[in-house]
């Protein structure tokens, strides 16, 4: 005798799709924003916001002849503190508007990059390999320059691993597979050239850190015998480290030597992380070539409508010589 079918328990429910789910959550942050202020922010923050005409003050003003770099960390998913969509609005309108030469993000997924190609596409163009083979939800440490000023003369992606030549390839107990890109840059005008070398370390170990930054600088170095290097990102690493004192062997941090500096960590966690936390200081950074003046360096803290652009501060350097 065959056994029937077991029937569904009264009251049980079948699992929800993705969709569903979403849409019971909305109703349910809808419902707590009819009843409470904190609510009604919370559920702004994953829904579509209007933040009407965005004009980011304090922006430094930028000599005839500087060079503005810029690195800048994502966040590549939607969180309650803001989703994608309404941080993107932000950190397009801080980019568009401190119009660096370049720039280097991190956490870069295909859905964060049609983003930025469709504000910024008109001035910038960009590099950067997806760092796994995961398509379009992979991260790329993409590095953007303003095309009509630029010719771009070469370019490429490392992974940062025993073999870094050999893409999606991970080493040294690294938790996510990690790369650094490249974008050589003649400027149409003056036929100057530089390099903008842009990464993200791993986030757990030191040791990795450590090791990822030796394959960083081996690159870096073969990089600088043909013209100067500037290397952003995200280094999951402050300056007490060795990774960032190793750093300091082959280029100065910006911050460090600029005239007008700024301090503080870069890595908030939307506001919410202090600065004798776990970082004491900033994990992001603009490393330009020994020697170089630098007239400014600035951590970009701006917020709309109590909404940070990202998790971490975008930070951004003048160099004038």
């Amino acid at each position: 005798m065959r056994k029937s079918e077991p029937r569904q328990r009264q009251g049980s429910r079948l699992p929800l799709s993705n969709r569903k789910r979403k849409k019971i959550i909305a109703e349910a942050l809808a419902s707590a924003a009819v009843l409470t202020g904190v609510g009604f922010m919370l559920y702004n923050k994953l829904t579509d916001m209007d933040f009407g005409e965005i004009i980011i003050d304090g922006i430094p003003e930028k000599a005839e002849n500087a060079l503005r770099i810029m690195s800048f960390n994502l966040r590549y998913r939607d969180d309650k503190d803001g989703s994608v969509k309404n941080r993107s609005k932000i950190a397009s309108a801080i980019i568009e508007q401190y119009a660096p030469d370049s720039f280097g993000v991190q956490e870069a997924t295909g859905g964060w990059l049609d983003i930025l190609n469709k504000a910024l596409g008109e001035k910038y163009a960009y590099v950067g390999e997806a760092r796994d083979d995961m398509g379009y939800k992979s991260e790329r440490s993409a590095v953007f320059y303003l095309k009509d000023k630029y010719n771009l003369i070469d370019e490429g992606t490392i992974w940062l691993s025993e073999t870094p030549e050999v893409k999606y390839t991970k080493s040294f107990d690294s938790a996510c597979h990690r790369v650094a890109t490249w974008a050589v840059l003649e400027n149409k005008e003056t036929g100057e050239v530089y390099t903008h070398l842009n990464t993200h370390l791993d986030h757990v170990l030191e040791e990795t850190r450590a090791r990822q930054i030796e394959v960083l600088i081996d690159k870096l170095e073969q990089l600088q015998q043909k013209t100067r290097v500037f290397c952003t990102g995200d280094f999951n690493t402050d300056q007490r480290s060795e990774t960032y004192k190793r750093m300091l062997r082959v280029v100065d941090d910006s911050r460090a030597v600029a005239e007008s500096s700024d301090d503080g960590i870069t890595f908030h966690d939307y506001g919410k992380a202090a600065a004798d936390g776990e970082y004491n200081g900033a994990i992001d950074y603009v490393f330009v070539p020994g020697g170089s003046r630098v007239s400014t360096y600035k951590i970009i803290r701006n917020t709309v409508k109590d909404m940070y652009p990202s998790d971490h501060y975008p930070v951004v350097a003048d160099i004038i010589g």
